[in-house]
């Protein structure tokens, strides 16, 4: 049983603000509510010192998947206090942002567009790199136990089960790869588990990756079809 971060005398959450419903089936360790039409989530979390107001994109995996508004220091004996100003905080923050109007700013909407042929299986979002993942979508089920321990040279389209777009953030350099499963060790890695399948240009960014991948896929698989993403940058202008 998760432990949630024990309420004020006498305080009360709201069950609805805006559009934002109180989740009381949540199984994380902060009080959580979330919208039914949109994938996001805010939620007050206790951390030990301090308490966050934490909005999250739940389309999105890894510790940059949400942003904090709200973020309080506290002594034990004002941690009442701390935890009722992050709660009204938080009521306060839903009150001003409908859902359908939040969204995360470092979150690629074109991530969700995926290459035909492929589906989105993971979107990592960390501080130093984005990682996204898409199954192709008649791999075999374990597949990956099969393809794991032959190399990356072993990896093909009909033997890879996922095409692999990574990026360092900050520098935009990106990785447009096959990968035998999605814990795979990628770029600047020791002994990678990667088969890049094309060169992106410096420093072009996630959106540039995905669409270059797409175009890709649309060339090389020719079973893929004919699939344009309307989220997606136009590759002709990194074209020079």
């Amino acid at each position: 049983m998760v432990r949630k971060p024990p309420l004020p005398d006498g305080y009360e959450l709201p069950e609805a603000v805006n559009g934002w419903l109180f989740d009381s089936e949540d199984t994380s360790n902060g009080h959580v509510w979330r919208s039914s039409d949109y994938e996001c989530s805010v939620g007050v979390f206790d951390n030990l010192g301090s308490v966050s107001v934490r909005v999250t994109d739940d389309r999105v995996s890894g510790f940059a998947s949400n942003v904090d508004p709200e973020r309080v220091e506290y002594d034990r004996a004002d941690r009442d206090d701390a935890l009722s100003g992050a709660l009204d905080a938080a009521r306060a923050w839903m009150e001003q942002t409908d859902p359908a109007a939040w969204s995360h700013p470092d979150v690629c909407e074109a991530v969700f567009d995926a290459p035909a042929g492929y589906s989105l299986e993971t979107y990592y979002l960390e501080n130093r790199e984005t990682i996204v993942y898409y199954r192709r979508d008649d791999a075999e089920m374990g597949i990956e136990i099969d393809v794991r321990g032959k190399g990356p040279e072993a990896l093909t389209r009909e033997t890879a089960p996922y095409l692999y777009v990574h990026q360092w953030n900050g520098s935009g350099n990106a990785t447009v790869a096959l990968a035998p499963w999605t814990e795979a060790h990628g770029p600047k890695t020791k002994h990678p588990d990667i088969k890049p399948i094309l060169e992106t240009p410096d420093e072009c960014g996630l959106e540039v990756a995905l669409t270059m991948a797409r175009q890709f896929v649309r060339e090389h698989f020719a079973d893929s079809g004919e699939i344009d993403a309307a989220g997606q940058s136009d590759i002709g202008r990194w074209s020079a």
